[in-house]
């Protein structure tokens, strides 16, 4: 079987975290040699002074030191495998991997400072802590966060390394740990060291587990919270749909029982034009019967909304002006367009369209110094028509969300507007972006094709 890698799904940001942080690794030993040789001075003065209490200070240094140290090896490796965790098809095998990396950076350590950096039991253990902790915080994306529960496990750890009562277990492996441990033995402090030891190793690793749970707890919320969002936005989609579908039927219904009585106009001026032979009455009855065929041509362009035809601008621009005010158009609205520029389009739901942001535009301008320009023009093989108001424009912050369904300018309740606008722009084959300024004005541009003259002659 083929192994299926894709090396694009690497995280590359951790992959390049995790690199550093290794190599941070490698280097931190190097500083830590002047801490370390002071420890060692400590720990004489506790030998000479008998006192334990300064033994118990110089091994809570010590474990610090040791954290810091251990704490970039176990990070390091602990961001490599979330790193790589799909890379293959053995993601859930790519965690215990990369934990091969943990020894072998110890071993660089010791053969790059020639130090005994052991491999032992706390390494053991914080490794099956980790490899647990990566499954436990998969949805948990900072990596400040994850720092301080490992460091917190860590601490715990390190403190049982200076046990002696665990020296037989595979602990207390270190050269300085086994100079504590000698020195606890020359001066009687096993209790103490044993109890200290475990005490703050159990408070430590107490407070860990708390601290993991409490931020799984948050972020299983935070997951919970953010799934609820999404399944609101699904049912309010669901909902607008269920509208726009409702909405458009009962249209569809009402114009479909217009066809009937549209029907019986036509047939009856038919009968009046054959049985008067007033010309006069013959020319209304002609009118009669082309207004029902426009009519009718227009209930099947509602009906059926892939139905297109042929037409010029001037028969688009004049439907649209049948639509809008009188004072509407004198006051605020401007055309400016080839009347002989043609289209295919569904001149009722393309009007409807323009009619849609032509209202938008109405409620954006001042009643008194409000303008909006409609102009039209060819663009090679491309008809472009441009809605332009001085308004008050669209917030840059929501110039994205224009688009969606559910949406609304205020001017429709229901938030199918501009998404209608779109669907059927893109219907007959177009598109359509907008442009706007706050205090400036909206510009809406449309480009739809132009039938051209050889596509004219063809149909005809």
């Amino acid at each position: 079987m083929a192994l299926n890698i894709n090396f694009k799904k690497i995280d590359k940001n951790k992959l390049l975290t995790s690199i550093f942080i290794i190599i941070a690794a490698v280097i931190l030993p190097y500083f830590t040699k002047e801490p370390q040789y002071n420890l060692l001075q400590q720990l004489y003065q506790s030998i000479t002074a008998q006192d334990s209490g300064l033994l118990l200070l110089v091994s809570a240094k010590l474990v610090i030191l040791n954290t810091l140290r251990h704490l970039p090896i176990y990070l390091g490796a602990f961001i490599l495998a979330e790193s790589l965790e799909i890379f293959t098809p053995f993601k859930n095998f790519t965690f215990l991997i990369t934990l091969i990396i943990i020894p072998i950076i110890y071993q660089i350590i010791s053969i790059v400072y020639d130090i005994d950096f052991v491999f032992a039991g706390p390494s053991y253990l914080t490794i099956l802590i980790i490899f647990i902790l990566h499954f436990l915080t998969k949805d948990i994306h900072h990596i400040f966060i994850k720092t301080i529960i490992i460091s917190l496990f860590l601490f715990s750890i390190d403190w049982l390394d200076i046990i002696p009562f665990l020296s037989n277990y595979g602990f207390g492996r270190g050269e300085i740990i086994v100079s504590i441990r000698e020195v606890t033995e020359f001066i009687e402090a096993e209790y103490i060291m044993n109890f200290f030891g475990f005490t703050f190793s159990i408070i430590i690793m107490i407070n860990a587990l708390i601290l993991t749970r409490v931020v799984i707890y948050y972020y299983n919320n935070l997951k919970l919270i953010e799934e609820s969002r999404e399944k609101e936005e699904k049912i309010r989609e669901l909902e607008l749909e269920a509208v726009k579908s409702r909405y458009f039927s009962e249209i569809k219904h009402l114009v479909h029982d217009l066809k009937t009585p549209l029907v019986t106009i036509q047939g009856l001026s038919g009968v009046i034009a054959l049985k008067i032979g007033n010309k006069k009455i013959q020319q209304y009855t002609e009118k009669i019967s082309n207004s029902a065929d426009k009519m009718g041509q227009m209930i099947s362009e509602i009906l059926y909304e892939d139905k297109k035809r042929e037409i010029s601008l001037e028969e688009l621009f004049n439907f649209l002006k049948i639509q809008l005010a009188l004072e509407e158009i004198d006051e605020h609205i401007s055309f400016d367009y080839k009347p002989d520029l043609m289209i295919e389009a569904n001149k009722v739901r393309l009007s409807r369209a323009l009619i849609n942001l032509i209202d938008n535009a109405l409620k954006a301008i001042d009643f008194k110094k409000g303008e909006i320009n409609i102009k039209a023009k060819k663009l090679t093989d491309k008809i472009k028509i441009s809605i332009r108001d001085n308004g008050k424009g669209i917030a840059p912050d929501k110039i994205n969300n224009i688009w969606e369904i559910g949406y609304t300018t205020g001017i429709e309740n229901t938030g199918l507007g501009l998404h209608f606008v779109k669907e059927v722009i893109e219907s007959h084959g177009g598109k359509i972006s907008i442009e706007s300024k706050l205090e400036e004005g909206t510009k809406a541009q449309i480009l739809l094709p132009e039938v051209s003259n050889f596509e004219k002659n063809t149909s005809s």
